[in-house]
């Protein structure tokens, strides 16, 4: 099928947006509409007990959910908040839901015809100008050290795809980024073999590999992880906590933490942030008070690149990771 949202009745409200060749069923169509069946996995955190209209669940994050086609598995669509799920089973922190409803009929095409596959032959070896790396963890920023050339066709197919990860490969030439909005680190041409980890808004996550010369690589800096979202924290919670990341966070406020925030003592002081940028969700900084009329002093909206340590994916009552500042990378001038 074509990219389409599910809705709950025709022309009415959409539910679930599915990506182009996501599986449905279909029945019965009504003018230019199928009524259709979409199945997946979600985070069972991220929604909550419901009895509305013999349903059993709704989303609750402000910001939709993903829908898995297995735990922590591919993603087959994203579902919005407050839309009702039917629980179908449970295994760990996920749920396996289904919800009926309703798809554009131009958007929906037979099961059997065959997607098209480039030929392996004209699939172009993954390039990079600036050093690309193979790592899941994108490598630090550095000058210099071009790629010396390209390896073979047959060399550039990925391996195995891992758990969590789908199969693409990018449609034209574009630029690879540290994180989503941030600098750039290398072009990948277009046609070359990735893995989808995880998306950001508009932007997405990819794990490509390829070979660089040897005199390029360098040590990693320090243990700092760039390129995780949110979701990859609340997804994987045990995974990154304890971890450092770089996000680019939005100012908000600077608050005291009270009862709703158990994660954090009371009376701790934190920034209320957006992000990480460009997820629309929000962040909660843990800072020290000595730093704090540093933050105060600056402007509303301002945005801050900090390297943070996750101490919780969400909070009790949010889908809100808590983290504590560890530095200012930049949007500080230098305090």
């Amino acid at each position: 099928m074509q990219p389409a949202d599910l809705y709950r009745d025709p022309d009415g409200v959409p539910l679930v947006s599915l990506p182009a060749g996501a599986s449905v069923e279909t029945g019965r169509h009504r003018g230019d509409w199928h009524e259709a069946v979409v199945e997946g996995w979600i985070f069972t955190a991220s929604t909550d007990r419901t009895r509305r209209d013999g349903f059993d669940l709704v989303v609750t994050p402000g910001d939709g959910e993903n829908l898995r086609e297995s735990p922590n598995g591919p993603v087959v669509g994203r579902v919005r908040e407050g839309t009702l799920l039917k629980r179908l089973g449970t295994r760990g922190r996920w749920t396996h839901v289904r919800r009926s409803g309703w798809l554009p009929r131009a958007a929906v095409v037979a099961s059997d015809a065959p997607r098209a596959q480039p030929p392996k032959a004209q699939q172009p070896a993954a390039s990079a100008r600036q050093g690309t790396d193979s790592a899941q963890q994108p490598a630090p920023r550095r000058s210099g050290g071009k790629a010396r050339g390209a390896a073979p066709a047959s060399a550039a197919a990925p391996p195995e795809t891992p758990a969590g990860a789908e199969s693409i490969q990018t449609s034209r030439e574009t630029p690879l980024a540290a994180a989503a909005e941030g600098g750039t680190l290398g072009v990948l041409q277009g046609g070359i073999p990735a893995r989808l980890l995880a998306r950001a808004g508009d932007q997405v996550k990819v794990q490509v590999e390829g070979w660089i010369p040897a005199d390029a690589v360098a040590p990693a800096e320090g243990g700092v992880l760039m390129g995780v979202t949110a979701d990859e924290v609340r997804a994987d919670p045990n995974r990154y906590l304890g971890q450092t990341l770089e996000w680019r966070l939005q100012l908000i406020a600077v608050r005291e933490a009270d009862e709703l925030r158990p994660e954090m003592p009371p009376g701790q002081p934190y920034l209320l942030t957006r992000g990480p940028l460009p997820e629309p969700g929000f962040v909660y900084v843990t800072v020290p008070a000595s730093r704090l009329a540093d933050f105060q002093a600056l402007p509303a909206l301002q945005e801050l690149v900090l390297r943070v340590t996750v101490r919780a994916a969400r909070t009790k009552f949010l889908p809100t990771p808590v983290v504590e500042l560890a530095s200012v990378v930049a949007g500080m001038d230098g305090r």
